[in-house]
């Protein structure tokens, strides 16, 4: 009975180079990802704690302009770039609502497709009223 030898020589590399793009693929995902999630992240706690700073105060013509100073500070301190507004309704209603919304959101690589919009908002009560 006769037996050849295979040569296995550069199989492993050869392996490696077939499942490369499927792994910097995968890589590339998580990376942009990450980094939505981060800056989503980020964007509920300036709106939080921009409602927080407003309802903490006690004249409530200020509660939106240091609500927007809180949030803005917060995405500052991050190294975001977003637009940022208080609201108090009309009505009479004891609340303030801040909104931070980036318009044109840059993944860092591109690779995956990310949400292009981003817009998180956060209600809160004023402390103090009746």
């Amino acid at each position: 009975m006769l037996r050849r030898k295979y040569r296995s020589r550069g199989v492993a590399a050869l392996e490696f180079g077939l499942i490369l793009p499927l792994l910097m693929a995968l890589l590339l995902g998580i990376i942009d990802y990450g980094y939505v999630f981060f800056v989503r992240l980020n964007m509920t706690n300036a709106a939080r704690e921009g409602a927080r700073v407003g309802v903490t105060r006690q004249d409530p013509p200020l509660a939106s302009s240091d609500a927007i100073a809180a949030a803005t500070t917060y995405l500052q301190t991050a190294g975001i770039t977003a637009d940022v507004t208080a609201t108090q309704p009309d009505d009479g209603t004891p609340e303030v609502t801040v909104t931070v919304t980036i318009p044109n959101f840059v993944p860092i690589i591109g690779f995956v497709p990310t949400p292009d919009n981003m817009s998180v908002s956060s209600t809160m009560r004023w402390e103090l009223a009746p």
